[in-house]
């Protein structure tokens, strides 16, 4: 019979929570607990996802809670499944909230040569038995490829306790297996922990079940303007973006992507490692935000470029003059022109011989203004996410409009630079909100707290202090300058 269940902490291992009912509930041996919690009482408790639960375990578990919570928020499963395909993503999901073990066959394997064991930051730890009177095991901390903690800036370690499915049935308290003290060894090198900043932020991100659009589409769609893009996207110059990247990751303990083919695989949507992904993101400068909310452009580049060419020549440019402006070729413009280029073909736009007609933009103007006001006020009056800037190629993609549209749309347009801000107003806009989480919170107040919820270096707060007074008022204007 269950008669005691902790609460779970915020991050904690689900696994972690019953090592914590396991020592305080009194068992005096595993079997025991075993027995009430699990259909089968010879299992090896898994550390990473969720056992099959007896019915009174699984009211107990969830009297707080729901599975789904659990699922998200204190499992692995966002670090596994939030790059692969959806279909893949359904079923490890299904599998966990029926609590079956096939939910192990749709997720990816990351392999190693080398023992796993549950990881601990030290400074985490003592921050914990200040706060809740013990410690307890992370999810942040056992992030395959991230060997530090973006709190504290410091190393994690590993504990004795192994990650193995050869391991004995056995639930291991943490309090019991950390030491009460330990050596801390901190981070000089900065690129660590703008990474691991980075990858726990898109891990805490909520997951957006539904999706279905593939990461190497979206980081293909992110390149397009860059170096390593050609002008059409069609073309991806691997191999000065391969020598970029290794040169950009230098100095990080960890990069597991060495090799040029391991990056072309991400692209091509057949490697979806969580945290290969997100280094790949970083160094393309994806916002957290965008990589978790992937989306991809409704017209391909090709024909968006093919179509400026086009639109140049009719009002009367010349080939050479469109190859000057768009830094192409003169045989590339006029090939595709002529509609020469691959498939493609220049749309119809005569009715009569079918094909898209011509759009009427003066008209879509006012039809999409009301819901251009309604996405930016959805922007500006949310309070629970960290502040967004308002730009008119979110608002396009916020609306479903294709990128550039609104560049004939000025009533839109208009209404979306009424609301543009500098840089500088913007980082001052996210330390405000910062402040008044930490603050609701009950957490502690100080300037690391408000960096890592909002991923700002030094210099950005320095910048943005003389437009704090926007947001906040004296006191709280005081006491920020004071932190920053």
């Amino acid at each position: 019979m269950i008669t005691y269940f902790p609460e779970i902490y915020p991050d904690e291992l689900l696994y972690s929570q019953l090592a914590r009912c396991y020592v305080k509930a009194g068992y005096p041996v595993y079997i025991y607990m075993a027995e009430d919690f699990f259909q089968d009482k010879k299992v090896r408790p898994d550390i990473e996802f969720i056992n099959t639960f007896t019915s009174a375990a699984f009211r107990v578990v969830t009297r707080e809670t729901t599975i789904n919570e659990i699922i998200m928020k204190h499992t692995m499963f966002p670090y596994y499944g939030r790059f692969i395909s959806k279909e893949r993503r359904s079923k490890a999901y299904q599998a966990l909230m029926g609590m079956k073990g096939n939910y192990n066959n749709p997720l990816p394997k990351v392999k190693s040569c080398q023992d796993r064991f549950l990881r601990y930051c030290p400074l985490c730890v003592t921050a914990d038995r200040d706060k809740f009177g013990e410690t307890y095991w992370h999810r942040n901390h056992q992030i395959i490829g991230i060997n530090v903690c973006p709190i504290h800036r410091c190393y994690l370690k590993n504990s004795e306790v192994v990650i193995s499915a050869k391991a004995s049935p056995i639930l291991h308290y943490a309090e019991e297996v950390m030491p009460q003290k330990d050596n801390v060894e901190m981070i000089e090198n900065d690129i660590e922990c703008v990474v691991a900043e980075y990858v726990m932020a898109v891990f805490q991100s909520d997951l957006d079940m539904d999706s279905d659009i593939e990461v190497g589409n979206f980081l293909h769609s992110r390149m397009i303007g860059t170096k390593y893009c050609s002008a059409r996207g069609r073309k991806r110059y691997m191999e000065l973006l391969h020598e970029d990247f290794i040169s950009y990751y230098e100095k990080l303990s960890e990069n597991r992507i060495k090799e040029l083919w391991q990056l072309q695989k991400i692209f091509t949507n057949d490697r979806s490692n969580f945290v290969e992904v997100c280094l790949l993101a970083h160094f393309l400068k994806v916002p957290v935000d965008d990589l978790v909310n992937m989306k991809v452009p409704d017209v391909p580049q090709d024909e968006v470029f093919d179509a400026e060419i086009k639109r140049l020549h009719e009002k009367g440019l010349k080939y050479p003059e469109i190859a000057k402006r768009l830094g192409m070729s003169y045989d590339s413009v006029k090939t595709i022109g002529n509609g020469r280029y691959g498939k493609y073909k220049h749309r119809k736009e005569n009715p009569k011989k079918g094909g898209v007609r011509e759009r009427d933009w003066t008209k879509l103007d006012d039809e999409y203004l009301p819901l251009v006001q309604k996405a930016i006020q959805r922007i500006e009056n949310d309070e629970m996410s960290m502040p967004k800037k308002v730009t008119v190629i979110g608002i396009e993609r916020d609306v479903g409009l294709p990128e550039g549209s609104m560049k004939k749309m000025p009533k839109c347009k208009a209404e979306v630079k009424n609301y543009s801000i500098p840089q500088e107003q913007l980082w001052a806009k996210k330390v405000v909100w910062a402040v008044q989480k930490i603050l609701s919170e009950r957490q502690p107040l100080n300037w690391k707290h408000i960096r890592n919820l909002t991923n700002m270096r030094n210099e950005n707060f320095q910048a943005c202090k003389p437009y704090l007074e926007m947001y906040a008022d004296s006191d709280m204007v005081e006491k920020i300058r004071e932190l920053l």
